[in-house]
């Protein structure tokens, strides 16, 4: 079978489940057994007024998940733009404040990045994950595409598997932040496919989240949906996987905008991924992987 007929895995990724939001887990669930996918989801040990494990709603909402086929896996620690790095530039678009932070606190912004401070940051989530489910987490997400070499070789010195970190095309988040008419631009530096890396940790990168600041408006809904497919055939010519981001606060969001426009009735990031799912699969290329399936056929085979 040539590359150019295969299928290619593709994961529904989601990042921000954290203390508090068993109801929005709920409603990703519910919509994710509409799409008749499983989902990954990337979840903050400490955050929203407590640690993960304290919140016994929530806990209980994970485990039946996970009974289900859905997985969860680490994203950072306490949750912000510098705690394993420098985010992408490009990710600066979205919160101007955090780029003048790193501006004006470079200096306090590089102590975080040192690998005993690193070290330290994994090690506190893990301690929560140990008590939330049992075992080491094998995985780990960052926050805001944020990453450091002292970041890599503290998962490393840890014993974490993967991380999921790069961000090899940023379209989805100009377009997220305002800027509609961004091309797409892989670039070639960042590799797509996943990767062993000097430091001794396998890297899964990131494709796009088509769905975290769009308005309720038709022509944008598509648009995303558009891109969405477009980049898919980027990661399907190449044959590497795509792991599609998502956000609570994104699937959710009502889209109305400066008044201007009514709320969506369930969330404009729904409505994107209500569509750009089941064309993915009209296209007959795509195997809906979790992400222990993606690391056995990556890493283990």
């Amino acid at each position: 079978m040539s590359r150019e007929t295969a299928t290619i895995p593709v994961l529904w990724t989601n990042d921000d489940i954290h203390f508090g939001k068993a109801a929005e887990l709920k409603r990703h669930l519910d919509f994710l057994d509409e799409l008749e996918i499983p989902g990954v989801f990337f979840v903050i040990p400490r955050s929203g007024g407590g640690d993960l494990d304290q919140d016994v709603d929530l806990m209980r909402l994970i485990e039946s998940a996970r009974g289900r086929g859905h997985e969860f896996h680490q994203h950072g620690f306490l949750h912000f733009a510098f705690e394993c790095g420098v985010p992408d530039f490009g990710m600066f678009s979205l919160d101007p404040a955090a780029c003048r932070e790193f501006d004006v606190r470079r200096a306090e912004v590089e102590a975080l990045h040192t690998f005993e401070a690193q070290v330290g940051m994994l090690d506190n989530g893990r301690r929560i994950w140990r008590r939330a489910f049992g075992d080491d987490p094998g995985g780990f997400r960052p926050g805001w595409g944020a990453f450091c070499t002292n970041f890599y070789r503290a998962l490393a010195a840890l014993g974490y598997q993967w991380v999921s970190s790069r961000l090899p095309c940023m379209t989805s988040w100009l377009r997220n932040a305002g800027k509609w008419d961004a091309p797409i631009d892989f670039r070639d530096e960042i590799s797509t496919a996943p990767h062993l890396l000097e430091e001794g940790i396998w890297e899964f990168p990131i494709a796009g989240d088509y769905g975290f600041t769009v308005p309720n408006e038709p022509v944008r809904i598509d648009a995303m949906v558009d891109l969405g497919l477009a980049e898919f055939a980027v990661y399907a010519g190449r044959g590497h996987p795509m792991l599609v981001v998502s956000h609570p606060q994104g699937l959710e969001r009502s889209g109305t905008g400066d008044g201007t426009l009514p709320p969506h009735p369930r969330g404009t990031g729904y409505a994107v991924h209500s569509k750009l799912f089941p064309a993915l699969r009209a296209t007959g290329r795509v195997r809906f992987l979790k992400m222990s399936d993606l690391v056995r056929e990556t890493i283990e085979a």
